[in-house]
């Protein structure tokens, strides 16, 4: 019987971590967050074919070819689930997964099954509604979190160090959109001006994405105009090479009638999350998401970013979400330990700066849900909505004591354009955000553009990052 846990004398370590040195894959399925662990880069890439497309990068080495010292981990695959686990050739893992109904498909590839001192570290399985993830021990608290359960340590193997090229830069900018739901008419300069600003000043600013915080529209029309416009004038970010994801507001969706009023005779608790024509002008690819809660919408959705040396991770959640997307919200943020998660929702903040304990009367769960799933979280550090008020800048504590900065951008300016923007300095683990416009409709034409600069200018400090 193999045993998985003890340790090697010192004397045969260094020899046997030398022989596992080929980086390993690991892909996760982003609907079940189930793992797939290969040392074949092309095998990985072609996992998404199966569902598995959430890169999780090369967490550890093995060996592809049997060595003296290491093990067997063999492949077992459950058809009827879709899932894999990675057990030692002979172990008790091994046994159980074939009384599951598992296949073995034979050696993935080899590793260690006992502890290498000062070289190799426990690669644990975990289980979650019978599918199964494999993450270094360390990383079991996040995992834990979102619902999983640790079962063993499963192999043991060496962990694949950071890169020690030179620092990146740590200051880069972003910039958040507010509501511009009163700048839809196609005769409207406001949208457009405030694209073509951010896209003059990229560089200046080091702008690395923009995001849009809901009610991009007013409503929608037979002819879907006011997407129309909206859809054509982003298209300047797009083909600048800027990333744009936005997330729904009420007024982008079905609840919302010409008027701007709830419409009438219908039941709004399901017009809300009726975004057929939101998805017609905004699928997924058009955000370069790279997982959705719904295939084919991009209402629930994530995508990566590296910047200031450190990974990001932007988190788009539909209003007042449903139960079952703050779930896969937390899946979403457990899976990536080492991205900082920055979430997106219409409605967060109240007008004063609280988190607010209200659904509208016609959502699945008030924005304090959603704050209570996800403050244990040691890396969500940022929220941003809008929907009421106009703007504010405020931070909160999560479970863990790091602060988390939250910003509100609502605005509804009915003559100027404003965009949020932020700043973030990794090294200084600061946050500085303005909020500043580059037209005023009020002036006659030929005279509008105007430059102002809010009274919202903050700088958070003291902000952790995880790496």
């Amino acid at each position: 019987m193999t045993v998985v846990g003890a340790s090697l004398p010192t004397a045969v370590a260094d020899t046997v971590c030398d022989r596992m040195d080929r980086a390993t894959w690991h892909v996760a399925r982003p609907d079940t967050g189930a793992s797939l662990l290969t040392p074949w880069a092309d095998e990985a890439t072609k996992a998404a074919a199966y569902g598995f497309t959430d890169p999780q990068g090369t967490p550890f080495r093995s060996s592809v070819t049997p060595r003296v010292g290491l093990v067997a981990v063999d492949r077992m695959f459950s058809s009827r689930i879709n899932d894999f686990q990675w057990v030692v050739d002979g172990s008790t893992a091994q046994r159980e997964a074939l009384a599951a109904g598992y296949a073995d498909q034979g050696p993935g590839f080899y590793a260690s099954g006992l502890r290498v001192p000062g070289c190799t570290r426990a690669i644990a399985s975990f289980v979650r509604q019978g599918r199964h993830r494999y993450a270094p021990a360390a990383e079991a608290p996040a995992l834990l979190a979102a619902g999983w359960v640790r079962v063993r340590t499963a192999f043991h193997a060496p962990l694949i160090e950071p890169s020690t090229a030179p620092p990146a830069d740590p200051v880069f900018t972003f910039a958040v959109m507010p509501d511009t739901q009163n700048e839809v008419n196609s005769t409207d300069i406001r949208f457009p001006k405030r694209v073509d600003w951010l896209v003059t000043n990229r560089a200046l600013l080091d702008l690395r994405w923009v995001l849009h915080s809901g009610d991009l529209q007013n409503w929608d029309t037979p002819a879907h105009e006011q997407f129309a416009n909206m859809s054509r004038w982003i298209e300047t970010l797009e083909a600048n090479g800027l990333p744009f994801l936005a997330v729904p507001g009420n007024h982008d969706t079905a609840a919302v009638c010409p008027g701007g009023s709830a419409c009438p005779n219908a039941n709004t608790n399901v017009t809300v999350r009726d975004t057929r024509t939101w998805n017609a002008y905004y699928p997924p690819y058009r955000f370069g998401l790279q997982g959705v809660y719904e295939t084919g919408k991009s209402d629930n959705g994530w995508r990566t970013f590296s910047a200031g040396g450190v990974g990001w991770l932007v988190l788009d959640l539909e209003l007042w979400p449903r139960t079952g997307v703050i779930d896969w919200a937390k899946n979403v943020v457990a899976t990536h330990p080492h991205h900082n998660v920055i979430v997106v929702t219409h409605s967060f903040l109240t007008s004063k700066g609280a988190i607010s304990a209200s659904n509208g009367g016609y959502g699945a769960t008030a924005p304090t849900t959603l704050w209570a799933a996800l403050d244990d979280f040691p890396n969500v550090v940022m929220f941003f909505s809008g929907h009421v008020g106009q703007a504010f800048n405020t931070s909160a504590t999560a479970v863990d004591g790091h602060k988390v900065a939250m910003f509100l951008q609502t605005m509804h300016a009915p003559y100027t354009n404003p965009v949020r923007l932020v700043t973030v300095d990794t090294r200084a683990r600061t946050i500085h955000t303005w909020v500043r416009s580059n037209v005023d409709r009020s002036y006659p034409v030929g005279q509008q553009d105007v430059t102002r600069v809010y009274p919202y200018t903050a700088t958070i400090s003291l902000m952790r990052w995880v790496r």
